[in-house]
């Protein structure tokens, strides 16, 4: 079996077609997508289907991804992509690059590299990765170039953080269980710890190009308002707080329970 990629999304409308379309134009097409639905009440479901992919009841963000995964396992995949639903594929080598750096490097788990793209910027359906282009606001650019630092500062300790774009064994997967349904933000850094705490091998995949990732919640709500969060965030992450469900990140519920 090929790769199957998991995409958790809800009221995705404006953004998952751009992923999507990315996806269709790797290099390898030996691949299945299954969009883990967490009760979209737009046309994100309608745009899925008509891309081919495979439905799921899911939930965000740890339910999703679970979701997603035990639906590829059903269907006897090795392996398994979780991604963004505003999220675009670089380029048409890139599913090819990180499958060929996640053998040979012989890993278990992998997270990627990360850059913001410019949403101002007409991106074509029919060509998107071409179109897509990254930011020139300075602001997103050292901050997703800070985060790509602390990738791989801490990549070889037993605190690996985590960015957009998972790739995990489903034979570990199904080993040491899914991510945690509780919590929802760091759940995937969590679980990278948790992974190597149980002595798998994790790294953060270099040779492909950067993820692009929409700086949308910057532009929501604020720049500095946002980077000043990621900043308390982060923090409590290292000391080892768990933010639940139904808790007071509002920056991370706005949108979603629409």
């Amino acid at each position: 079996m090929g790769l199957a990629i998991i995409i958790p999304a809800k009221n995705e409308e404006k953004t998952i077609s751009y992923l999507l379309s990315s996806i269709k134009e790797q290099s390898i097409q030996d691949i299945k997508i299954i969009v883990s639905d967490a009760n979209s009440k737009d046309k994100t479901k309608e745009i899925a289907k008509k891309y081919g992919c495979e439905i799921v009841e899911g939930g965000k963000p740890g339910k999703g991804r679970n979701k997603g995964i035990e639906s590829a396992i059903k269907q006897g995949f090795k392996l398994c992509m979780v991604i963004d639903a505003d999220a675009i594929l670089p380029s048409k080598y890139f599913i090819e690059q990180s499958l060929k750096e996640f053998k040979e490097r012989r890993l278990d788990l992998a997270g990627t590299l990360q850059k913001p793209f410019d949403t101002k910027k007409k991106i074509e359906l029919k060509n998107t990765i071409k179109t897509c282009k990254p930011s020139k606001h300075l602001g997103y650019i050292l901050i997703y170039s800070l985060t790509n630092f602390f990738l791989r500062l801490f990549e070889n300790t037993k605190n690996p953080k985590m960015g957009n774009g998972i790739f995990i064994k489903t034979k570990i997967y199904k080993k040491v269980g899914g991510f945690d349904e509780t919590i929802e933000f760091g759940e995937d850094s969590r679980y990278a710890k948790y992974i190597v705490k149980k002595g798998y091998k994790f790294g953060i995949l270099k040779k492909p190009k950067k993820i692009f990732t929409s700086p949308r919640r910057f532009e929501e709500h604020g720049f500095w308002k946002m980077v000043f969060l990621y900043i308390y965030l982060d923090i409590k992450l290292l000391l080892g707080h768990k933010f639940k469900i139904g808790g007071k990140l509002k920056y991370f519920n706005k949108n979603e329970d629409n």
